[in-house]
């Protein structure tokens, strides 16, 4: 059977090209019956437009590149749903690539998705020094927004959330629970560790605590039998101060959700001897033994909000005239058995 083409799909229809094409692109010209008439007749047809003509003729290709350091856990993959869902109701195809927190990796990525000609590209960078240059030559002829780790030295839109006020309002907690003894584990050269950790420090200086050095403690992320190695040594030697934490708490959705088990691991009981809370969005939090406390992120309408904000700079003729925003949403605490018993 010969491929259906907006051509034979014209003369079928008994319409011209230039109708058809309007009808199928939701034009205003076209009235709503026939709009409906043609995209019924097309679906029935099987038709697809030629996606290499469209982007020969209006100099887009309908694409969306995504960056970001990493997808293995559940923080990410509810991003790209929001992003995959956002962007195909737009009519946008998005191209995922991962820099798996390593700089090299994602300056090749960011030539890629160059190479690849996206119409624009969603960009979570590792830390914020992490190819700068790069990233700002790219986005002077192609739009980039950031997002997640959102500070970052690039004028344009960034939208992320509340990461100081996430941190903050968890020291609080543990201190309404009389646990005024916290440490807290971040990863090493992330892009949100700056601002969980001032709001680790606010918090204590609200509640006129001094912040004890050795309780900030620092993880990198390259990979799950690393990083519980550090976990590991970390915890002993926290334990082994004279003036013991209380309390940890994850600054990052990956260390928050293996914590328990390294604790485990060193028969460390949570939380009698140590409470634990943190940044994690995984729905497996109420099935961990005990359940984990959390600082829930609006995952969904981070990857949402990114990508009407990168089709919104598309479109624009002169952006020169954009203001750009920093979009920051607030994070919410589930408490569980991890912190309260």
């Amino acid at each position: 059977m010969a491929k259906t083409t907006l051509k034979s799909l014209a003369a079928a229809l008994n319409m011209s090209v230039s109708t058809v094409s309007k009808a199928l692109n939701d034009s205003y010209e076209i009235s709503d019956n026939t709009k409906q008439r043609v995209k019924d007749f097309a679906k029935k047809l099987d038709y697809h437009p030629n996606v290499l003509a469209q982007s020969l003729k209006t100099g887009k290709t309908q694409t969306i590149g995504v960056i970001l350091p990493k997808m293995t856990s559940p923080f990410e993959s509810q991003i790209l749903e929001g992003m995959q869902l956002t962007a195909s109701a737009l009519h946008y195809k998005i191209v995922i690539m991962s820099s798996m927190e390593n700089e090299e990796t994602e300056r090749i990525a960011l030539q890629s998705m160059v190479n690849k000609a996206v119409d624009g590209l969603l960009f979570c960078p590792i830390h914020e020094r992490s190819n700068v240059d790069l990233a700002k030559q790219i986005s002077s002829k192609t739009p980039i927004v950031i997002f997640d780790r959102t500070d970052y030295p690039l004028e344009t839109h960034k939208v992320g959330v509340l990461n100081a006020e996430g941190t903050s309002s968890a020291c609080k907690h543990l201190f309404e629970l009389n646990r005024k003894k916290i440490a807290i584990f971040c990863g090493t050269n992330q892009g949100i560790t700056a601002k969980r950790l001032a709001g680790y420090r606010q918090a204590h200086q609200q509640f006129n605590l001094d912040v004890v050095p050795e309780y900030i403690v620092f993880c990198a992320i390259k990979s799950i039998e690393e990083l519980h190695l550090q976990m590991e040594q970390h915890i002993v030697r926290l334990l082994k101060l004279p003036d013991p934490p209380e309390a940890i708490i994850g600054a990052s959705d990956t260390i928050t959700t293996h914590l328990l088990g390294v604790l485990a691991k060193l028969e460390v009981k949570v939380p009698e001897r140590i409470a634990v809370v943190g940044f994690a969005n995984t729905d497996l939090a109420l099935s961990l033994n005990p359940s984990l406390s959390t600082i829930r992120q609006p995952t969904k309408d981070i990857g949402a909000i990114a990508v009407r904000k990168l089709v919104d700079v598309i479109n624009k003729t002169n952006r020169s005239q954009i203001v750009w925003e920093e979009i920051n949403l607030p994070t919410s605490i589930q408490l569980r058995r991890s912190t309260i018993g």
